[in-house]
């Protein structure tokens, strides 16, 4: 409302009409309370208008719904008040010379929302100008103005889309490949809820493209799923930080999991996460020369992965094995010493 207003007093100013085409140049300064001296350098406008109509035309341009609600004039002197839909008014008391060469005028804002405002203006005549000629210089610049704008926009506009896009997809790669990194700050702010700086993350995220959180928040449900799966615990490794953003723990899917496993001998799974399930299998193939022989075979992952977690030791062989392998070894002596 400020900028309006600024804008404003260089066209609402209730100079007396001229000829069409025809044109008075002015020299104005205008100053606030308050404004550094300089701040607001001297201006030169090309008046050749009626004031009202130029006033209104420009609140048009403002989109701004404003009209005169009154005019006074005596002699040199006059004074227009204006209202605004927004609830703001504005009085412009303006006093010329004898020879209207001079002006002096104090322009008076009240506002609700921005407060009350006045701007003193000054004013000399210091030529003659073409006004329709300045118009239409003046509304070429603010139409070329416009369309950069405009282009601007549609730039900003495309670079927001071109990164929402490049969201959207990246959490869908995240998931595809259970890679929880790959959600960013969806992915981290599911973790660390309570992290001051996921609100205003979130929110810029929301005013940029609702679209990036709505499809990162479906592709996290859909990882969080499959991640309750022994393929999915796979491939996220079992990781308690990803359960926690999940809002499960990684024991309560071992336990839902590893019957399962079992039953299936789902080796890399049970290698991994059910070693009081695995444990059977791993005496029969992961110890002695069995195990050595059967390197490189099926049971390899999975005797790597059980050996990294826990020691095995083959159970004990029973009286009758203990006096089998005795025998055995006493005849392997006998043989030794009869050179057979």
């Amino acid at each position: 409302m400020r900028m309006h207003f600024l804008a404003t007093v260089l066209v609402a100013l209730p100079f007396a009409a001229v000829a069409q085409g025809s044109g008075e140049l002015w020299e104005i300064t205008m100053s606030m309370p308050g404004m550094p001296a300089g701040m607001m350098p001297a201006q030169r406008v090309c008046q050749g208008d009626d004031p009202e109509r130029a006033a209104q035309a420009q609140k048009g341009r403002d989109k701004k719904d404003c009209k005169v609600t009154d005019r006074k004039q005596s002699g040199n002197r006059t004074t227009i008040s204006m209202s605004c839909s927004d609830g703001s008014t504005m009085v412009i008391d303006q006093q010329f010379n004898a020879a209207r060469t001079e002006f002096k005028s104090t322009m008076s804002l009240k506002s609700k929302k921005d407060g009350d405002m006045t701007m003193t203006q000054t004013g000399r005549k210091v030529g003659a100008c073409d006004a329709v000629a300045t118009r239409k210089e003046r509304d070429a610049k603010m139409d070329k103005i416009n369309k950069d704008v405009a282009a601007m926009q549609a730039a900003g506009a495309a670079q927001q889309k071109e990164f929402a896009d490049r969201e959207i997809k990246q959490c869908a790669t995240a998931a595809q490949n259970m890679d929880w990194r790959g959600f960013g700050v969806h992915g981290q702010c599911r973790i660390n809820k309570n992290d001051p700086n996921c609100k205003s993350s979130m929110d810029a995220y929301n005013k940029m493209s609702p679209e990036i959180t709505k499809s990162c928040n479906a592709r996290i449900a859909e990882y969080c799923k499959r991640f309750q799966t022994q393929e999915g615990f796979l491939k996220a490794r079992g990781d308690e930080t990803i359960a926690q953003g999940c809002g499960v723990t990684t024991a309560s899917i071992k336990a839902a999991e590893c019957p399962k496993a079992a039953k299936t001998e789902a080796l890399s799974f049970l290698g991994r996460y059910c070693l009081a399930e695995a444990k059977p299998i791993a005496q029969q193939n992961c110890v002695g020369r069995d195990y050595t022989s059967k390197m490189g075979g099926k049971y390899n992952d999975f005797c790597t992965a059980y050996l990294a977690q826990a020691s095995l030791e083959k159970p004990p062989a029973s009286t009758t094995d203990q006096v089998k392998q005795g025998v055995s070894k006493g005849m392997d002596k006998l043989k030794g010493l009869f050179g057979r």
